[in-house]
């Protein structure tokens, strides 16, 4: 590609074959958006341009055209399936510290406000809790997380 900007929409093309598949995408595209600008590498069928379109429209004047498009990047290239992967292990990891700190704040509060914690000769039981707690709420947090994230990364791809 010859230096398309990197908010540039860029569009992998299938079926384009030739200059004449070339010129008919070209044509559909300029058709959308006679303002658009283009940068090409048909050897690779990459198109990227800067347009006033939405990426929606311009993939359906591409494929009206009779030829395949998919996103390859830009503005409307979202929500791919490692971005939601990346999402499920970042908010399971997340939500686990958050369960770890909030169930050993948990702990510490029912050691220092449970009266059966708190009373001369208990055997220290409650103190065994504190740590319970962090690692029980932490690791709810996991899967509550990975839910959350996969979610997310559901909606993103989806709109």
């Amino acid at each position: 590609m010859n230096g398309p900007p990197p908010d540039a929409l860029v569009l992998s093309i299938t079926g384009a074959h030739g200059p004449a598949d070339a010129a008919k995408v070209e044509a559909a595209l300029r058709r959308c958006d006679p303002g658009a600008q283009f940068w090409t590498d048909w050897p690779r069928g990459l198109v990227a341009l800067r347009s006033a379109a939405p990426a929606s429209a311009l993939c359906a004047a591409v494929q009206g055209a009779g030829y395949g498009v998919l996103v390859r990047s830009g503005p409307a290239a979202r929500g791919s399936v490692a971005g939601i992967l990346g999402r499920i292990i970042l908010y399971a990891v997340l939500a686990s510290v958050l369960g770890g700190v909030v169930g050993v704040g948990l702990g510490l509060a029912n050691a220092m406000l449970n009266p059966d914690c708190t009373r001369p000769g208990s055997s220290g039981g409650c103190a065994i809790g504190v740590g319970l707690f962090g690692i029980g709420l932490g690791l709810l947090g996991i899967p509550v997380g990975a839910v959350a994230g996969l979610i997310h990364g559901l909606v993103r791809r989806h709109g």
